[in-house]
């Protein structure tokens, strides 16, 4: 079972989850062939397969429409070791099947959609980042315009024109 914007679905469902561990487009290959990763967070992703009942499509038809509603994102609850993880979340794309019956029955089946978090669910502090021998960027009060820095054995250092 999962909660959308504060409402619970009674809806069987499968779940495949996956943490994404993304950086930003600065990371990459130093001169010194060391790789600087700038890490900004652990972000989540669910795919969820709804499995619902024929007899009963209400709840369904109605999750399908809060989920098709053209917004930025959706607070979801969803399953998360043991508990249960809230985080607001975009849902890109939805798809079901349409059945029909011998006889001239007709209804919809397995829904499915991807749910990826709009901010990282975890993250490091620069504390953190400086125990595990990861090198923070410059800590810059003011910066400039066209201000260049170059990582060193002593740190990062601002080149001078």
């Amino acid at each position: 079972m999962i909660t959308v914007d504060g409402i619970q679905w009674p809806i069987p469902c499968d779940i495949t989850r996956t943490a994404e561990i993304k950086a930003s487009d600065i990371s990459g290959m130093l001169m010194d062939r060391s790789y600087f990763y700038d890490v900004l967070g652990t972000y989540m992703q669910y795919e969820i397969s709804l499995i619902p009942n024929p007899q009963d499509m209400g709840a369904y038809y109605a999750l399908w429409e809060q989920l098709s509603k053209p917004v930025d994102g959706h607070t979801f609850t969803l399953p998360y070791n043991g508990g249960a993880i809230e985080i607001t979340g975009r849902v890109g794309s939805i798809s079901d099947v349409y059945v029909r019956l011998p006889g001239g029955g007709v209804y919809w089946k397995g829904v499915s959609f991807v749910v990826t978090s709009n901010a990282p669910t975890k993250t490091m502090s620069l504390s953190e980042v400086i125990s595990r021998g990861m090198t923070p960027l410059p800590d810059v009060q003011e910066p400039e315009i066209g201000d260049v820095y170059e990582y060193t054995a002593n740190g990062w250092v601002k080149v001078e024109e």
